[in-house]
């Protein structure tokens, strides 16, 4: 079986380039013996899938694809996927794979009961956030949108503190869709607050908190994070039955230690548009990919230590 091409994004304006945040990933990618090829990442955010790939060969053989680059909405990556299949690739994870995983509505269901209490609606209608609030206000709560938070502005636009009137509640979520502003991705989300381990703050205050990324290929884990204590790994068998959920081949599962001893999934994501996690040796990555994409089992593969999520 031939190996899946990764299709990398380059840098703009220089299509035969790198994009810089990735320069060690397609290195480590074409040393274990990844074809590779790149793609113009502004071009599908803007609509023009078929612009995106201009530079990209045709394939004669249905050349498998896996996508590493950043993180697109729904509608661009159906695009991207639709011109992909049109040039003759066999991307492997559909449309529908990816908004599964992407978007927390479409996960939850997969991940209910091992994950906070989340309620969601369409569009930003502040009046029906309001509403939806109800069912939270008697804990601490965060609001997002269907993808992200507005993290960065934790105390006045993600965290919303147990019994937070209207006026409040209206100015969090003020906060939070000016952050978001175009970056705001179909939905309102309210989520449970998570008492996860800190382990200090960072420069701008904010909690630096004891949480993992796992990435995932076909429910399988591609490479384990370190056993020092406590480890998600101990309840590996869990997240890889969490995995083998969902639909899509390629997904990453992060997961955080919190105050009272037990793991919980803080979200899902698709393989292909999140970050690898500081400390992971690119390399230890792609060769563990290479090996699970082409069907091998190397029983001798060391763990290879993760680090925390970002």
């Amino acid at each position: 079986m031939n190996p899946p091409l990764i299709l990398f994004p380059h840098e703009p304006f220089s299509p035969g380039k790198i994009d810089s945040e990735f320069a060690s990933e397609y290195d480590a990618a074409r040393v274990i013996g990844f074809p590779t090829g790149f793609y113009d990442h502004e071009a599908v955010e803007s609509g023009d899938p078929k612009a995106a790939l201009k530079r990209l060969q045709d394939s004669d053989d249905h050349q498998r694809l896996i996508l590493r680059g950043w993180m697109v909405p729904g509608e661009a990556y159906a695009g991207l996927h639709a011109q992909l299949v049109a040039k003759g690739y066999m991307p492997q994870t559909s449309p529908e794979d990816y908004e599964q995983a992407h978007y927390i509505p479409f996960a939850y269901p997969q991940t209910d009961g091992h994950t906070p209490r989340s309620s969601w609606i369409e569009g930003d209608d502040v009046d029906a956030a309001w509403e939806m609030y109800q069912d939270f206000r008697d804990g601490d709560a965060i609001i997002k949108d269907w993808v992200k938070s507005a993290k960065s502005r934790w105390k006045d636009g993600c965290y919303i503190p147990a019994g937070t009137d209207e006026d409040r509640f209206r100015e969090i979520y003020r906060v939070f869709r000016e952050e978001r502003s175009k970056l705001f991705n179909r939905g309102v989300v309210l989520r449970e607050f998570m008492p996860i381990v800190e382990r200090g703050s960072d420069i701008r205050g904010l909690p630096i908190i004891e949480e993992t990324r796992l990435f995932f290929w076909k429910g399988q884990i591609v490479v384990r994070p370190d056993g020092r204590p406590p480890s998600p790994l101990d309840e590996l068998p869990r997240w890889e039955m969490i995995a083998s959920r969902f639909s899509s081949p390629f997904i990453t599962i992060d997961v955080a230690h919190l105050t009272d001893g037990t793991w919980k999934i803080v979200e899902v994501g698709d393989g292909g548009v999140s970050g690898l996690p500081m400390g992971l040796d690119p390399e230890r990555f792609y060769g563990s990919l290479w090996n699970l994409t082409n069907g091998e089992q190397d029983a001798a593969e060391q763990p290879a230590t993760a680090g925390e999520s970002t």
